[in-house]
């Protein structure tokens, strides 16, 4: 099985020299985006570092999320704050360690973890899953989420006893295969089993898709000429042919349309006729469910209300969904 030798970092190695980090072999790093709903600070220097060293780059959020509305919350504020008009060519991962997460059930911590993917992948990513490899096995319903989703496991040994995944974190400040300094620095490896950027690509995920029409994937030019354009999608949406909600949401997606694209053109051609409604909070809502409510997104809402910070709206408030 070949091997792709790369590292993860974060701002606790905010000043790695990537130049050298490759010329040591490193050909992907996977950064840290946010731990829970804070971003971390050294990500978008370790982006343009890890894109200038012509690294293959991926990123991850530590979750903290302990239902799914707030996983799809965090998604979607990981979405906005790091991952949009940038491109990867490694998985968008949730890193599942937080002490706060693994106090959930088995049932429970499997539901956030769905949620926040599919809240990834409905934004165009390629979902992946972080997990210590006993804690896979034992805290999550590991068959469902092996069939789902893609596998970054830690697991400290040796190459030959390496875990069935798609990436494997093979050594930190413990390495038992190699030094565990890259660039002069103590970081995590990893070896990637799969060849992910051409994946990508081919898909049109992370930031590779066809902006101008909202493909999720790659066709023939045959194809592509048959295909609707988002403001035609978005009049049949308007005029009812696409089905609502969730139905919806899955009707364009299975049709090879990116879901969010049409959406938010949906929104721009209903706001040019005037059309305004407004929704009063209630206990339990959050911005993440209301957007999915009425079709819209978190970033319309913000915009619309001026809203300062996402994570903060109060019952009896007055919102803009339309």
């Amino acid at each position: 099985m070949s091997k792709i030798f790369g590292i993860d970092i974060s701002v606790w190695q905010k000043n790695i020299d990537l130049m050298q980090a490759k010329r040591e072999g490193v050909q992907f790093a996977i950064l840290r985006g946010m731990y829970g709903n804070a971003k971390d600070t050294a990500f978008d220097n370790l982006y343009l570092k890890a894109k200038n060293s012509g690294l293959g780059v991926g990123a991850y959020q530590w979750g903290r999320a302990v239902n799914p509305a707030q996983a799809r919350e965090e998604a979607q504020i990981f979405v906005d704050s790091c991952l949009r008009e940038r491109q990867f060519e490694y998985p968008i991962y949730y890193d599942v360690e937080d002490i706060l997460t693994m106090n959930l059930s088995k049932e429970d911590l499997t539901s956030v973890i769905k949620a926040w993917a599919e809240t990834i992948e409905n934004n165009g990513y390629f979902a992946g899953i972080y997990m210590n490899e006993y804690a896979f096995q034992t805290e999550v319903n590991s068959e469902e989420l092996k069939r789902l989703y893609s596998q970054w496991r830690a697991f400290w040994s040796t190459e030959n006893n390496e875990p069935e995944c798609d990436m494997w974190q093979f050594g930190g400040e413990t390495n038992l295969i190699r030094s565990n300094k890259i660039a002069g620095l103590i970081c995590d490896q990893n070896y990637a089993f799969v060849d992910f950027p051409t994946i990508i690509r081919n898909k049109g995920l992370n930031g590779y898709m066809c902006s101008n029409i909202g493909i999720c994937h790659v066709d023939t030019i045959e194809t592509l000429a048959k295909r609707k354009t988002i403001e035609e999608l978005a009049q049949e949406v308007i005029d009812g042919k696409w089905f609502n909600g969730e139905e919806r949401k899955q009707a364009l997606l299975n049709a090879g349309y990116s879901y969010l694209s049409v959406q938010n053109k949906v929104n721009e051609m209903l706001k040019n006729q005037n059309t305004v409604e407004f929704y009063t909070v209630v206990a339990g809502d959050t911005l993440t469910a209301i957007a999915n409510k009425y079709n819209t997104t978190i970033n319309q809402l913000v915009n619309w209300n001026n809203i300062k910070n996402p994570n903060l709206i109060y019952v009896g408030q007055k919102i803009r969904v339309k």
